[in-house]
């Protein structure tokens, strides 16, 4: 694998980046890559192919390092250079998203169904390639068949990834109670009720947190955890519990 610096310049991000239109400088990861590519070198290089057309790079992988850098006003970027275009490109930049762990879990759903999609023999394919499990990329694939409120609950966090695969294996009708109870603002209750499992299986002890995104409070007070434990290399859970364990102490 060749390293080579390539003036920023001539770089624009490949139709095949999954996130080419996502907007820069909004999500707190944005401002934290930003923050340390501001004081340290960039030690992983971004991926392009040359676009003989246009006599360009196009990037498929690194969208953010890559903004960050010219934000920053940087003349050249460390590139790997590929021969990658079409689907395969687009499968590749999708699986580097995938293995993001800030991603909200509807967005990482719909990249789990464009990869499959765009591999040969769908699941098995994509868990031969990947090296992920047919059942992981089932039940990524069955949160999208859970109606818009039910999708919608999971991404304020009002429902857990782990409880919303457990609805979509739930019949139709009751399913269909639980949308219901979404828009009575009684979906906790009716998931009791009937009997949904939640959060962790049984046998773990658990603290349930809920942050609102729409809550300004709860979106400041999300951030904040996940910069700091991000800085300390921590899931924001583990953060948290050693946050609680200093306090016991």
């Amino acid at each position: 694998m060749k390293i080579k610096n390539i003036p920023l310049k001539l770089i624009d991000i490949a139709d095949e980046n999954v996130r080419k239109d996502h907007p820069f400088g909004e999500d707190s990861r944005d401002q934290l890559i930003k923050d340390h590519l501001s004081k340290f070198e960039l030690l992983q290089p971004v991926v392009v192919r040359f676009d003989n057309a246009s006599k360009r790079y196009k990037l498929l992988i690194g969208r953010r390092r890559f903004l960050s850098l010219s934000a920053k006003g940087t003349r050249e970027i460390p590139a790997v250079v590929t021969e990658l275009e079409g689907a395969e490109a687009e499968a590749a930049s999708l699986f580097e998203n995938l293995i993001r762990k800030d991603l909200p879990p509807i967005e990482k759903a719909k990249m789990v169904r464009k990869l499959v999609d765009s591999t040969q023999s769908g699941i098995t394919g994509v868990s031969k390639k990947y090296g992920l499990s047919k059942s992981t990329v089932s039940e990524w694939l069955s949160v999208l068949t859970l109606a818009e409120p039910l999708q919608q609950a999971l991404e304020s966090g009002e429902i857990t990834l782990y409880e919303a695969i457990q609805i979509a294996r739930k019949p139709k009708a009751l399913q269909e109670k639980l949308v219901n109870a979404v828009s009575d603002g009684k979906l906790q209750e009716v998931m009791i009720r009937t009997g949904v499992k939640r959060g962790a299986p049984k046998g773990l002890l658990t603290v349930r947190l809920v942050f609102n995104p729409k809550k300004k409070f709860d979106k400041k007070m999300w951030d904040q955890l996940n910069d700091q434990a991000s800085q300390n290399g921590l899931e924001v859970t583990d953060y948290v519990k050693n946050i609680l364990m200093k306090q016991l102490n």
